[in-house]
């Protein structure tokens, strides 16, 4: 899969870096980290640049989760039967996900985006759980500013030891979705002392 995910983004670049990502909404079986980094390693190869490469990663990953989303929308509450779901969510783990959806949608959202193996469940999910697509894209957005660039920033600079990368970029990841999440408590925290006063 690797071997012809490169000779694609290699033959049509951005538009087949964008067409790639906004298929994995759709259910292709591809990884949006391993693409993102490939399309790093293109621009530091010469082959795209950095700036259009990024451009086109970022709105392909948007138009790739706004998909997802909408197909958790149009199952509505069935959705939580689906065996993409059930396999990644014990019933335990959705009954707390409906919770947060509830309670938290956008900081619920901002966290999925940054757990790798959740990713796609939650924001299918999201979109069963009735989360508006304006809130869940602006969601998305602001927490794909910075993953979306760091991995591609990665392929860009260690793109000829993609394995080593590969290795470690969930557990980045996990960091990134750590500090983002505690920052959005803390400013939680603060609204609602404030409004307390």
């Amino acid at each position: 899969m690797e071997h012809f995910l490169v000779g694609f983004l290699d033959k049509f670049t951005y538009l087949a870096l964008l067409g790639v990502l906004s298929a994995a909404g759709l259910g292709v079986p591809v990884s949006e980290d391993l693409t993102l980094l490939l399309g790093g390693a293109l621009a530091a190869r010469g082959v795209t640049s950095y700036w259009p490469t990024l451009a086109a990663g970022y709105f392909g990953v948007l138009i790739g989760d706004a998909l997802i989303h909408h197909w958790g929308k149009r199952m509505g509450p069935r959705a939580y039967a689906a065996p993409l779901v059930q396999k990644a969510l014990s019933p335990e783990r959705q009954e707390k996900l409906r919770l947060h959806f509830a309670r938290h949608s956008f900081l619920t959202i901002v966290v999925g985006r940054h757990t790798p193996f959740l990713r796609a469940p939650v924001f299918f999910l999201a979109g069963a759980s009735g989360v508006g697509l304006g809130k869940f894209v602006l969601a998305d957005a602001l927490s794909a500013a910075i993953t979306v660039p760091a991995v591609v920033t990665l392929g860009y600079y260690f793109g000829n030891h993609l394995d080593l990368v590969r290795e470690h970029i969930h557990e980045v990841q996990m960091v990134l979705g750590a500090v983002i999440a505690g920052g959005l408590l803390i400013w939680f925290w603060r609204k609602r002392k404030q409004r307390a006063a």
